[in-house]
């Protein structure tokens, strides 16, 4: 049951949402509703936690993409600290699971030493942004004060708390995530416009550290992606949907689809989509829909941008690119801006 106005507001954004993707009037802009969490014994939505599971196997595989993310930050720490250096505030801008704060977040944390006194964990599923502020408040040794907003963080209007100079930290690719069309021509000035929205969101001088894959690879990028947990979590959305804005549709199968993905190396897009298995007739806003069988609708973007790419949208964004921190063999990076 919803019981704030904050809830009831996220609920009817998410039905616009679903209305907009189902009427092909947006697309790839749903990777925030993927993220939700049961309500109930035996509910079926669970992506928060198939994304842990997910994440879990992920890490298991030296080449995947949040590996190598986690093995710059363990090699590069340092230099990153030094480069930035002092911060007061951390923000934690879609943290993940534990695995994903121990590994991204808390090297960051050490770092900063006593001169870190805040941590903000923002996150719209709310046990994310809850975890994490309970785990960097447990886990590190100096007197942090932790914060967790339950809340969209590229949410223009945003309040964040803080004090001092900040760093925010976007891995795994989240920035990435953005709207667009597949083999989108405008990639580069889309990811400007997410910097540019950042620049308003966060505090003034505020250094963030970008978390993406560069590789342009299509069979790596596939591997990346080419689990059954990670497709049981992009698809898991359905279920959230049927819930939370069609429970009683009963021409809306959440069951009836697939995940499957493709590679657009013009646009350095990787797109997620979900497949119809079978016909979908339903109702939304009082407008009759139908989804016929084998049509794939765009779930979410990972866009890809190389070096160079990403400093032509910070440059477009009028935002400082400061350095980039890479892998070994340059397929992941992790990119710093001050904003």
């Amino acid at each position: 049951m919803l019981n704030t106005a904050s809830e009831l507001q996220l609920k009817h954004t998410f039905a616009l949402d679903a209305y907009s993707w189902f009427k092909e009037k947006r697309f790839g802009h749903m990777e925030k509703w993927q993220y939700g969490e049961p309500k109930y014994e035996g509910d079926l939505v669970r992506g928060a936690k198939l994304w842990d599971v997910w994440e879990r196997v992920a890490n298991l595989n030296p080449d995947n993409m949040l590996t190598r993310q986690g093995r710059i930050i363990e090699e590069q720490i340092d230099d990153m600290i030094s480069l930035t250096k002092p911060r007061n505030t951390l923000l934690d801008l879609g943290p993940g699971g534990i695995a994903a704060i121990t590994r991204n977040t808390l090297p960051f944390v050490k770092g900063y030493g006593e001169e870190l006194s805040h941590y903000v964990s923002i996150d719209i599923s709310s046990e994310a942004a809850n975890n994490g502020a309970r785990f960097i408040e447990t886990s590190s040794n100096s007197k942090i004060k932790s914060v967790s907003l339950n809340d969209d963080f590229m949410r223009l209007g945003l309040q964040i708390p803080y004090v001092g100079q900040s760093v925010a930290l976007f891995m795994g690719g989240t920035i990435g995530n953005f709207e667009a069309r597949p083999n989108t021509s405008e990639a580069i000035e889309l990811m400007a416009t997410q910097i540019t929205k950042l620049k308003k969101i966060l505090p003034p001088d505020t250094v963030v550290f970008i978390g993406l894959e560069s590789t342009t690879s299509k069979k790596l990028l596939f591997s990346d992606y080419d689990h059954p947990e990670h497709a049981e979590f992009e698809i898991n959305i359905m279920h959230g949907i049927k819930r939370d804005v069609l429970p009683d549709a009963d021409g809306f199968d959440p069951h009836a689809w697939e995940y499957s993905m493709d590679w657009y190396p013009n646009s350095y897009q990787f797109c997620h989509f979900a497949k119809a298995t079978s016909k979908q007739e339903f109702s939304m806003f009082g407008e009759d829909i139908t989804i016929p069988k084998g049509k794939r609708l765009l779930i979410d973007n990972s866009f890809k941008f190389p070096i160079l790419a990403m400093q032509r949208s910070a440059q477009i964004a009028k935002t400082e690119y400061v350095r980039p921190f890479v892998d070994r063999d340059s397929r992941m990076a992790i990119h710093a801006l001050k904003l």
